[in-house]
């Protein structure tokens, strides 16, 4: 783990542009010593009482003149934000006051703040851990209710709770287990082997819940994919324009008009829902196109769910059969959408026996409630948690905790079959990969990789 800067830090807090406040943060050791040669408090309350608002004037110490009137609030270690000694001065929002403070700050002590450097201070500290700072970064990037209802929710703690209750447990076994291998001779008691592997049966399927419930959050933290699936002119960009309500992609007679992927999020019932329009697929008519179709496979790839696109008002096509083969060999909850039901319809309904399907007229709006009744229905059927339980990690933890299931998974096998030095070893990533989940065993890079997402000024 890295060791913790000792220097104060000042960065500013509130987003760049007028405003009628914006805020600074500073923490530190220094904070306070900085902040009273160039703040004088408008009252007789001496500064800095702990937890208390000053309203004053920053000043240039040099010549007396006056930055601006502020008010400044104190947060004394080890109960702030940061652990350390921290102060927010709450400036006038034009961005030339705003400047010159954070000049006066820099210029007697302070250092401008790396991105996420409060709350990397935070974490090493002891303020919070891994699973609470990736819930804090997801606040801060959430774009719908649900995804902030879903960041706030995990900085209760009580996922961090859950992994140390679960580390600790399989650390439990792991001591006895190095015990009876290192000291034989001192009659430790030897292990049960079917007690060890009936906990290690419990403690992965908790996990594996853990784990489930993590992928859920992924889903809902990104938006839930559906990528739309159809020939060039089936109408997958006036489905796209109709569930908008608006025109976001754009719409001509022209066969293959879309050449690239087009995502939009809205919502349907709770969770955020990621339309991506595709280009059609069929043999490609020039390079151009050809990377669009491409495009539209790594989409279709990607995608929670997919919704193929249909013209009903034409037989079908060669081009409509390779759609269809991609639903049916996609393993992913598919919708098949019959288009243009308000022309008379030629196509066989029974070639998507065993899908679901519905009808739809996106130029004379038909068919929208139903079309959104049918997605609720697979992200219902998904096996989606609800928020309470839905958890969010970043990328390396997601890959921790892979790794940590992967070794109980091993050692759930290998438990009467191998030796158990090898078994310990498992016991030993376990521990190890889960305390990067919660980042009680996090390296720097990790931390390098995780706080460079946060803006400045967090």
């Amino acid at each position: 783990m890295s060791k913790l800067k000792i220097d104060t830090i000042a960065a500013v807090s509130t987003p760049a542009g007028r405003s009628a406040i914006s805020l600074i943060r500073v923490s530190g050791p220094d904070t306070f010593k900085i902040l009273k040669k160039m703040f004088i408090t408008g009252g007789k309350k001496t500064f800095p009482l702990p937890y208390s608002v000053y309203f004053g004037s920053v000043i240039e110490p040099e010549t007396g003149l006056v930055a601006d009137k502020c008010l400044v609030t104190t947060f004394p270690a080890p109960r702030s934000y940061t652990g350390e000694d921290l102060a927010e001065v709450s400036t006038h929002g034009n961005p030339l006051v705003v400047s010159r403070v954070m000049q006066l700050l820099l210029k007697h002590g302070a250092r401008a703040a790396e991105a996420g450097e409060f709350t990397r201070r935070a974490f090493l500290n002891g303020k919070m851990d891994l699973l609470e700072v990736e819930a804090v970064s997801q606040l801060l990037s959430a774009n719908t209710s649900s995804q902030a209802r879903l960041a706030l929710n995990q900085l209760d703690g009580l996922p961090s709770q859950f992994v140390a209750r679960i580390r600790d447990r399989i650390m439990h076994h792991l001591v006895q287990l190095e015990a009876s291998l290192n000291f034989p001779e001192d009659a430790i008691e030897a292990i049960d082997e079917h007690l060890l592997a009936r906990e290690i049966k419990k403690i992965l399927a908790e996990l594996e819940i853990f784990a489930r419930n993590a992928r859920s959050g992924a889903l809902v933290a990104d938006g839930l994919k559906i990528a739309l699936l159809g020939r060039p002119n089936s109408g997958k960009s006036s489905l796209m324009n109709y569930m908008l309500g608006r025109d976001r992609a754009i719409v001509t007679e022209i066969a293959g008009t879309t050449r690239d992927t087009l995502e939009e999020t809205l919502m349907v019932g709770e969770y955020p829902v990621k339309i991506i329009d595709t280009a059609g697929m069929r043999q490609p008519g020039d390079r151009i196109e050809a990377i669009g179709i491409e495009r539209t496979s790594k989409a279709a790839d990607e995608a929670f769910a997919l919704i193929g696109v249909f013209d009903g008002s034409q037989p079908v096509k060669a081009e409509d059969e390779i759609v269809l083969d991609r639903l049916r060999q996609s393993g992913k909850p598919v919708i098949a959408v019959l288009n243009k039901s308000d022309l008379p319809q030629q196509i066989n309904p029974e070639i998507f026996a065993g899908l679901r399907q519905l009808s739809v007229s996106a130029l004379k709006g038909q068919g929208l409630p139903e079309l959104q009744k049918a997605i609720s229905q697979i992200i219902a059927e998904s096996g989606l948690s609800g928020y309470e339980e839905m958890i969010l990690l970043g990328a390396q933890q997601s890959v921790a905790l892979d790794k940590a299931l992967a070794a109980l998974e091993r050692a759930d096998r290998g438990i009467g079959n191998i030796y158990q030095d090898m078994l310990a070893i498992d016991l030993e990533e376990a521990v190890r990969e889960l305390g990067r989940v919660n980042g009680e065993t996090v390296d720097v890079n990790t931390l390098d990789l995780i706080f460079e997402r946060f803006c400045i000024g967090k």
